[in-house]
């Protein structure tokens, strides 16, 4: 009986030393994979949270479809990958620079009218202006005309 306890606990200690090679060689293979990995991870995620960025709020009190760019020449590409939908508020949150570039970095919004493209809004302004404010823009429409408030000073 006791021969049989021993056995088996030999067993085991076999299959432990099998499953630590296994490991051993699966390390060395993957390792450097593993290592590149945590590296771009690491500094991608420094970059992430270093990042400044606005918070720009829409407020469209029209029945009108809107459009929002970084860029006229954006706004004049006839596409519209941003909107902001009739009667509703839409959150934008553009990246502009990292810490103190944020400073230096200009920021532009343009709004249009998504059918027919017309302009109704264009301004830039530096990343910390922006941020300054509450990025908010109120859109409404006054004898057919509309009137975009914002909230910069």
């Amino acid at each position: 009986m006791i021969t049989n306890r021993h056995s088996a606990h030999y067993l085991g200690a076999a299959q432990a030393g099998s499953f630590t090679q296994s490991v051993v060689r699966w390390t060395s293979r993957y390792g450097v994979f593993i290592a590149l990995l945590v590296g771009v991870v690491a500094v991608s995620t420094a970059c992430w949270i270093n990042r400044e960025e606005v918070k720009f709020i829409f407020d469209n009190r029209t029945d009108s479809l809107l459009c929002y760019y970084l860029s006229p020449e954006a706004a004049s590409s006839a596409r519209c990958p941003q909107e902001v939908g009739p009667r509703a508020e839409t959150t934008w949150r553009p990246g502009c620079g990292y810490g103190e570039d944020a400073d230096k970095i200009q920021v532009t919004v343009v709004l249009t009218v998504k059918e027919g493209g017309r302009q109704i809004y264009n301004r830039t302004d530096a990343c910390r202006i922006w941020q300054e404010s509450d990025g908010t823009f109120a859109i409404e429409q006054r004898r057919g005309a509309f009137v975009v408030a914002d909230s910069l000073r």
